[in-house]
């Protein structure tokens, strides 16, 4: 019969073993739980129960440790998605991160019980000397550990650029989780005897610190990206910036040659008038016309940067003889950042004047929708194209610039990642010549 005491010590190991890289888990969601606090606390406490429950099992099993083990991952794991809402592949990838580095602090515990202890008192499962060694280890890895969330992690998770990516990239920690669970459970051995080993001890510590450098690579290509587009956003809004103060200095010059030139125009009109020769004063009046100032608008919308992105690719689209067409009913403010706006239009406007510049023969053309209401960011832009489009292996346009290479294109891939960020629509369709683009973004999504 099973003392109170075994009891005892296995579920104050279970604890320890659950508790520290529980809290670690949640840090990075901490603003995303998807209940109150009271619910919140209340599956707190159920998975510590019911972690507690399944140790205690393991604990007392001849067999099935590795199945228990499992068992005890997917109830984890469901913890998580059920009082967290966050995206599942930032979930999914921190979980097994944190589940790699727990199961190296247990064996390297056990390793370390070993030493201290002695082989014999190592052998028996869950003792008191044991937990001593585990906190000992969780101390050592969560201490440092918690530092990185809170100085990198936290907010790499919180970059919005790479939203799909986020969805493969937890593939590299199951594969270091499953190599684990592998060699652990995979061999002739036992797995008690392989954890007392400091070769495997070791062993399992460096293959995590290495897994640990290329999880910190994957935060820093996620900074990189995020500032890749905080980059594209200000350089758009500084071309346009400049392209508006010499559209403007250039309307100022025109208008100030036009005043000092009107008494020689008005001398003219008088003389053709006075002399009865309408046809010729038809005809001044026409190649005069043809002469004022351009009259192309200098505001699409009241939006600031959706204008100067506007713009902008309005003067792109005028170097290659491309008609150029806004509807953009939009206000000054909307509930978009101006970085997502931009690199969203910016994306979509290029890959369309970058369409429009291999057309060679027939009429040039790009016609722009954008609204906004309530709860919703619409933009649809068509334009011509000359070369047929190309699609990958599902059914996705590549770019035309990274089609030659066989590449998806980043900008593409840009605009979907801000289309699932708002929870949105996004659609691309190729006809008769015309290639039209649509992203629908659901402003309340991307206030979550």
């Amino acid at each position: 019969m099973v003392s109170f005491h075994r009891i005892l010590e296995t579920a104050i190991f279970s604890m320890i073993n659950l508790f520290p890289f529980m809290l670690l888990a949640l840090y990075p969601f901490r603003r995303q739980f998807r209940f109150g606090k009271p619910v919140t606390l209340l599956l707190i406490f159920l998975l510590m129960a019911v972690q507690v429950g399944v140790g205690i099992t393991a604990a007392f099993a001849d067999k099935e440790k590795g199945i228990l083990s499992a068992v005890s991952t997917a109830v984890y794991v469901l913890f998580y998605f059920v009082g967290i809402k966050a995206s599942f592949g930032k979930m999914l990838f921190t979980l097994l991160m944190l589940s790699n580095v727990a199961n190296v602090v247990t064996i390297d515990a056990k390793c370390l019980e070993g030493l201290i202890f002695g082989a014999e008192m190592a052998r028996q499962s869950y003792r008191f000397t044991y937990s001593v060694c585990m906190l000992l280890c969780s101390a050592a890895a969560a201490v440092p550990i918690f530092w990185y969330f809170r100085r990198y992690y936290s907010d790499g998770l919180s970059k919005q650029s790479g939203a799909l990516t986020w969805n493969y990239l937890w593939l590299i920690p199951a594969t270091f989780y499953l190599s684990w669970f592998w060699h652990i459970y995979g061999s002739s051995e036992s797995a008690l005897e392989i954890a007392m080993r400091p070769s495997s001890a070791l062993l399992m510590l460096f293959i995590n610190l290495g897994a640990f450098l290329i999880y910190h690579t994957v935060v820093r290509l996620i900074y990189e990206l995020e500032e890749n587009q905080r980059l594209a956003s200000r350089n758009y809004q500084l071309a346009v910036q400049s392209l508006q103060y010499e559209k403007l200095s250039r309307q100022i010059d025109d208008a100030r040659q036009a005043r000092h030139d009107i008494r020689h125009h008005i001398t003219i009109l008088d003389a053709l008038l006075s002399a009865g020769k309408y046809e010729q004063l038809h005809q001044y009046l026409q190649s005069y016309k043809k002469s004022l100032p351009d009259g192309n608008p200098i505001k699409f919308c009241e939006h600031y940067v959706v204008n100067t992105v506007l713009l902008y690719f309005q003067q792109q689209a005028a170097e290659t003889q491309t008609a150029f067409h806004v509807s953009a009913d939009l206000p000054a403010q909307i509930r978009i950042p101006d970085e997502v706006l931009s690199v969203l239009l910016g994306n979509l406007l290029e890959n369309a004047v970058e369409a429009c510049r291999e057309v060679q023969n027939g009429k040039k053309e790009i016609i722009v929708r954008v609204r906004t209401e309530e709860d919703a960011f619409f933009v649809q832009i068509e334009n011509t194209c000359g070369n047929k489009t190309v699609r990958d292996g599902e059914n996705r346009y590549l770019s035309t610039k990274e089609s030659i290479r066989g590449g998806r294109g980043i900008g593409m891939e840009s605009v979907r990642n801000i289309v699932l960020r708002y929870d949105g629509l996004f659609e691309a369709e190729e006809r008769e010549g015309r290639f039209c683009v649509s992203a629908f973004l659901n402003l309340s999504a991307g206030e979550v």
